[in-house]
């Protein structure tokens, strides 16, 4: 029986990635780890942890800013969420706080997770809802797919 892959290790795998192309890490999260940086949407209203999410990778590298989702499958929410969060714009506040130490001219939404065969025309069916997908067993990375050239 294969091993099942963690979030957590397809989150390290991709942090080594970055790292080693000379990316700055902004922030990291790892599940269940209160290791991220929450960012409130711009509308928040008096409700502590309403409309808040956590960004499971954010780096930046010549004044270009990824904002990485990562799963260990295939999960069609987060593709949903990163299309809602670059076509509504409604934490460009909070970004603008977190990176305001950084010169950046754009930045790309996407989702690192393992891709197999199962779930490939899943992630072929949803690309248009992000700017670029990772490939990550946990260990190997890859570019699967980028809108632009990013990496």
């Amino acid at each position: 029986m294969a091993r099942r892959i963690r979030e957590e290790n397809v989150t390290k795998a991709i942090l080594t990635w970055l790292e080693q192309g000379s990316w700055e890490i902004v922030c990291f999260d790892f599940p269940q780890s209160g290791t991220g940086r929450v960012l409130h949407a711009n509308d928040r209203t008096g409700i502590k942890n309403k409309d808040t999410i956590i960004p499971d990778i954010i780096a930046v590298k010549e004044q270009i800013v990824v904002f990485f989702e990562n799963k260990d499958r295939f999960y069609l929410p987060d593709f949903v969420k990163i299309e809602n969060i670059k076509v509504n714009n409604n934490y460009s506040k909070a970004l603008r706080d977190l990176l305001s130490k950084y010169k950046y001219q754009q930045i790309f939404y996407g989702i690192g997770l393992p891709i197999t065969g199962v779930n490939r025309h899943k992630v072929k069916e949803n690309i248009n809802k992000v700017d670029f997908v990772i490939d990550s067993n946990g260990v190997k990375v890859a570019v699967n797919f980028q809108r632009k050239r990013i990496f």
